[in-house]
């Protein structure tokens, strides 16, 4: 009888995922959700999405035991939530919750057996709490931003919080487990916020409120940090990393693209190898009309030839610019930076940039704005020592970049020939075959998938 049961098919399970609607939280969710079904045909999933993101991403192609389905656009647009970032923060938190429930119960979907939902939603975990029904936690950003959170409380035993950057911000942290000494001022810009810190420890998955964590991350790259929070944590930690950007690339550097219609591949193939500098600072945020100019002039004045994504003002900027460049609205990011002309990415080095370019083997010159793109910074310069910093602390708009700093760090940084220059070109290379060796045969990310695939598939 018992050999019986052993052959019996494994049931279905319906895991629905709900990401935060915003492009560096549904990227790193469709990555984990495609794993997830092309590594088991037994699971069913269901990515929630707004009307509006359904619509941007009703074209992509996905697994066939993979599906999308929609909630009302009861969030800021997509294009304007960079307008206003805690207003739009506080709509995801106060009004998805409701029609998500209402999907869920309205018979349109299976019954759910696991839910995951991103780590910055603590609703999606309280609607799973209330129907009995497992869940976990997409956590986004790096493991060593994570464990700040989580280690809140060493901050204050260490009188390093409240942050106060002008009196101690530069006081160095080397008491986290796990995270790599840094300066206060390098730690999450939330943290110097007091009260919306606070808010946000209060929320985020940890001991008391999740038995599942997942992060997109590479783990050769934070093993203390992920060894660590395996040590002291309850949790079932998994870390599945950027497997849609691994391959994606793997296949790019396999079979190189030809023939193209998109002009801006076209005018990359007529530039040198690794001349240039791909400038991107990401889909979310929008720095001042001075500063655009500020970077125009300064790109214009180094001469060097560059590749610039800006949803803002581009002819303007084109035109500021001068011939050696080119501005558009938007790119594939993984074919630009895969591309052998480019040898830089000037970027404000959110985690899904930094992944795709520690991938791509692409140095970087960091330009941080908010949130996990300081400590993002820390470790591309300081710890794998594969970038440069554009500016020391934050982005400020009171404290412009001016072009003449922009100009003369542009052009030491695309001098190929230079000693400094040809030391982090070498590091990314080892760096992206350190990350490489991740997805092959016995690395972590195998290990990792299988692991969370047979906690889904015993559940009772």
């Amino acid at each position: 009888m018992a050999s019986s049961l052993h052959h019996q098919p494994i049931p279905s399970r319906h895991v629905v995922a709900v990401p935060y609607p915003g492009r560096g939280h549904i990227n790193p969710m469709l990555s984990l959700c495609t794993a997830l079904a092309e590594r088991s045909s037994d699971m069913l999933i269901t990515v929630v999405l707004t009307e509006e993101w359904l619509g941007l991403l009703a074209a992509l192609k996905k697994p066939p035991n993979m599906s999308f389905a929609a909630i009302p656009n009861v969030v800021p647009s997509e294009k304007v939530r960079g307008d206003d970032p805690m207003a739009f923060f506080t709509a995801v938190l106060t009004k998805m919750e409701a029609p998500f429930e209402r999907l869920l119960d309205g018979g349109e979907l299976p019954p759910s057996d696991f839910i995951i939902g991103d780590a910055l939603m603590s609703w999606v975990y309280a609607v799973a709490g209330r129907r009995n029904i497992p869940s976990a936690h997409l956590w986004t950003m790096s493991a060593s931003v994570y464990t700040v959170f989580y280690h809140f409380d060493l901050l204050v035993q260490n009188g390093h919080y409240p942050v106060d950057l002008s009196v101690n911000g530069e006081a160095i942290v080397d008491y986290i487990p796990g995270l790599s000494h840094s300066r206060l001022a390098d730690l999450p810009l939330i943290v110097k916020d007091q009260e919306s810190f606070e808010k946000s420890i209060k929320t985020l998955p940890n001991d008391s409120n999740a038995k599942h964590l997942i992060f997109n991350s590479f783990y050769e790259l934070e093993s203390q940090v992920f060894d660590a929070l395996k040590h002291k944590s309850s949790m079932s930690i998994y870390n599945i990393g950027p497997t849609t950007t691994y391959f994606k690339l793997k296949a790019m550097k396999t079979n190189p693209i030809t023939t193209t219609t998109d002009y801006y591949l076209r005018w990359l193939e007529l530039q040198p190898p690794s001349s240039v500098l791909y400038v991107s600072l990401g889909s979310f945020l929008h720095i001042s009309t001075a500063q655009m100019d500020e970077i125009a002039a300064g790109l214009h004045g180094s001469g060097v030839r560059f590749l610039w994504v800006a949803k803002r003002g581009m002819s303007g900027l084109q035109q500021m610019a001068g011939d050696k460049g080119l501005v558009v609205e938007w790119c594939d990011q993984m074919m630009v930076l895969a591309h052998s002309s480019v040898g830089g990415f000037l970027s404000h080095c959110g985690w899904n940039s930094t992944k795709e370019a520690v991938l791509a083997g692409v140095p970087m010159l960091a330009f941080p704005i908010i949130v996990d793109q300081l400590p993002n910074t820390k470790v591309i310069v300081d710890d794998w020592r594969v970038g440069w910093r554009m500016l020391e602390r934050e982005f400020n708009e009171e404290d412009l970049i001016k072009s003449d700093r922009i100009c003369e760090i542009v052009k030491r940084f695309m001098d190929l020939g230079s000693v400094e220059r040809k030391v982090i070109s070498r590091n990314a290379r080892e760096i992206m075959k350190i990350c490489e060796r991740e997805f092959g045969d016995g690395g972590s990310f195998d290990a990792n998938l299988d692991a969370f695939v047979k906690s889904i598939m015993q559940l009772n």
